[in-house]
């Protein structure tokens, strides 16, 4: 149950940063503009630092390289994602766009603002290199199989490997060549670099709650059948990734790790993604605000399920 504890208390955190964010925008302390350049600094800046700060103090050469069984239970993560997501859509008889819209909210995962942090707190000597691992997949999978999906939402898909070259990628690419190099910076400009990349779990946290504020809960409403992602994502799927690891005999630490990032709410960049390819946006927005609110609770069911296990 210890586990258990641990998504509790990290519940609590993120239930109190997205209120404080969720208000701050209603009373107007918060306003569009900011919110938007909220996005870009912690995307450009904040998550890229963490990244590379994170990964460079993950461990040594030999322990950066063990880490590859993780990323290929990462890459079954996203399979078995996709296949729940798939099935569910036409279980429910939804056509294109919104089926693409679907697959990629059920798919793919808000790793970075709500999962860091709980990966972190449970793996504390092993969380860089279960994110690095993790990060390198998440960012093939979103840039080629998430890219083609949505853009076959009107036509041929197609992939853009140029988008998979972000800070986040280049921060993850400079953390890990200097744990092979065996460089680790222990230093007041090192320090201080780590101190702004611990602070994502708070600013991100605060911007989700400001971006909810944002759009609003109409477009929940607009689209019932959007609430299907949140059993899809957020229930069925993490305990399908669960049981089948489980059963495969996976390491008790990398089983509940990949659960973690499994059981998370919607990427946030779904919803950009689903207004460039026009792959049905008000059903992946709908998505995001869904899961986000919804993952407070189901989390916490999540590993209350598995704890017995």
């Amino acid at each position: 149950m210890e586990y258990f504890n641990i998504i509790l208390q990290q519940v609590c955190f993120f239930t109190t940063a997205l209120a404080v964010g969720f208000i701050s925008q209603r009373i107007g302390f918060i306003t569009d503009e900011m919110i938007t350049s909220m996005s870009k600094l912690i995307m450009k800046v904040i998550l890229p630092v963490m990244v590379l700060t994170l990964t460079a103090s993950s461990g040594t050469r030999s322990e950066l390289l063990s880490a590859w069984p993780f990323a290929l239970l990462a890459v079954g993560m996203y399979i078995i994602h996709f296949v729940i997501s798939f099935i569910t859509g036409k279980a429910i008889r939804l056509k294109r766009p919104e089926i693409n819209s679907h697959v990629c909210s059920c798919t793919f995962v808000n790793s970075a603002i709500i999962g860091y942090p709980i990966v972190i707190a449970m793996f504390p000597e092993k969380s860089g290199l279960f994110i690095a691992a993790f990060l390198v997949v998440e960012t093939f999978m979103t840039w080629t199989a998430g890219i083609m999906v949505l853009s076959s939402a009107h036509g041929k898909g197609r992939i853009d490997l140029k988008k998979m070259i972000t800070p986040m990628t280049v921060g993850l690419i400079i953390g890990i060549l200097m744990v092979l190099v065996d460089i680790h910076p222990e230093n007041v400009v090192w320090d201080t670099l780590t101190g702004i990349g611990n602070i994502q779990k708070y600013f991100g946290l605060i911007y989700i709650g400001a971006d909810i504020g944002q759009r609003g809960f109409k477009k929940l409403f607009a689209g019932p059948k959007v609430f299907f992602t949140i059993p899809v994502k957020l229930l069925i799927a993490p305990l399908c990734v669960f049981f089948i690891y489980r059963a495969a005999g996976i390491a008790d630490d990398m089983l509940r790790a990949i659960t973690v990032f499994s059981m998370l709410p919607s990427m946030l960049v779904i919803t950009i993604l689903t207004k460039e390819y026009d792959a049905a946006p008000d059903y992946g927005s709908g998505a995001i605000l869904a899961t986000t609110v919804s993952c407070l609770v189901t989390m916490p069911v999540v590993f209350y399920i598995i704890s017995f296990f």
